[in-house]
């Protein structure tokens, strides 16, 4: 028999009894959407994270250097752990060309600030601009004029101005304080997202960047080093030298020891969390497909019952068992694959929906397709080969009879 053939009969088949087919391939529908949703969130936002902790220096002479306290509560009343000293000990040591602080990779128009709204401290998101063009509710927009005068003036969310001054209306002229700097409220704008919890991403103020950039002047991280060695020289050499130099000679050389920093391996060490976080969620989720698979056996024992005949007429017209074991088996793999294949599209709908309330992106990619295909045969295969078999062993003088 033809594989076109079984697959006509196959699809002809689950679409004879259209209720009983559907309502079998409800239980993939609902499984696969559910893992698929879990894990393309899931993948949206290990990328997020990724993205958020890699470094803005890739090149790769440069390397990096840390310092671990002997005891950790020595670490917790210093400011700083490289000291000026370090930086003159480092430059002086053959083969570097640079020394300077790691600086995270983050988007340069935006800033996490401390707010104190009613005497509670939150961290949120601000935005530095050249100017605004937001839907204003009342007061101005921020103009280049701003920047150029290096004028100390805010636009603010609807909902933050109604949190520190009760009414939006009056809130422009007031004063508004970040890290004891005074700025005017210059104008208001219409909220986003009308909440100020911890998922409201959106920017709560926009200050003219020049203005921002003078008066909150950006402290480097001063507890990791980034070491630019010349082209040519043998960086693993020289980094052994100056952890050599900085563990004889560093301003904290008794407390503690210097020792080599990878970024990667902390981007790494996250990301395999994640995935584990993921694969868990997606094997809770995953237990109804188990339940679906079972309803696909049973639908199949069902099948092979009502078409007893129908084999029998098969195999007088010269079908082998191995004929009849692939045409119930097909008959299987088409109802799930059609099944996961709508709980993908579903499944990625809900994902796609979900990540416009969310901070990161959301988007379809090979593993998911892999996924939800690969599932869908596994459980085709798996539940419908007993049933097939069944129906493959059916001895032709007992249909007869």
């Amino acid at each position: 028999m033809k594989n076109l053939v079984i697959w006509k009969t196959a699809l002809k088949s689950i679409l004879k009894n259209k209720k009983r087919s559907f309502l079998t391939m409800f239980g993939i529908i609902i499984g696969i959407a559910s893992v698929i949703t879990i894990v393309s969130i899931g993948n949206g936002f290990k990328r997020d994270m990724i993205d958020k902790m890699s470094m803005t220096n890739t090149n790769e002479n440069v390397s990096n250097i840390t310092f671990n306290y002997y005891d950790l509560a020595n670490g917790i009343n210093e400011s700083e752990i490289f000291k000026q000293s370090d930086l003159d000990l480092i430059k002086n040591i053959k083969g570097i060309r640079k020394v300077d602080f790691y600086k995270p990779k983050q988007k340069l128009s935006e800033r996490q600030v401390e707010l104190y709204i009613r005497g509670k401290k939150l961290n949120k998101k601000v935005e530095r601009v050249e100017q605004t063009s937001e839907k204003l509710l009342i007061g101005r927009q921020i103009v280049p004029k701003d920047n150029e005068t290096l004028n100390k003036v805010v636009v603010i969310d609807e909902v933050l101005a109604q949190k520190l001054y009760g009414d939006p209306e009056k809130a422009v002229g007031r004063g508004f304080e970040v890290k004891n700097e005074l700025f005017t409220v210059v104008g208001v704008i219409a909220s986003r997202s009308g909440t100020l919890s911890m998922e409201n991403e959106a920017p709560l103020a926009y200050f003219p960047i020049k203005s921002y950039d003078h008066y909150f002047k950006k402290i480097d991280n001063q507890s990791i080093l980034n070491l630019e060695i010349y082209a040519g020289e043998n960086k693993e050499s020289v980094t052994k030298e100056v952890l050599k130099q900085l563990n004889f000679n560093g301003s904290l050389r008794n407390v503690g020891e210097y020792e080599t920093y990878n970024p990667k391996s902390d981007i790494d060490q996250m990301g395999s969390l994640l995935d584990n976080l993921t694969l868990f969620i997606s094997a809770v989720a995953g237990i109804s497909l188990f339940i679906a698979g079972v309803g696909v056996m049973n639908m199949m024992y069902i099948s092979v019952s009502e078409r007893t005949k129908e084999i029998g007429i098969r195999r007088a017209l010269g079908a082998t068992e191995k004929d009849i074991r692939k045409q119930f088996l097909t008959e299987g793999l088409t109802l799930t694959l059609l099944g996961g294949l709508i709980g993908y599209l579903l499944g990625m709908t809900l994902g796609l929906v979900s990540s416009m309330f969310l901070p990161f992106a959301v988007r379809p990619d090979l593993f998911t397709i892999s996924l939800a295909v690969g599932i869908s045969v596994l459980i085709g295969v798996v539940f419908s080969y007993m049933p097939a078999s069944t129906a493959s062993k059916k001895d032709l003088i007992d249909i007869m009879k």
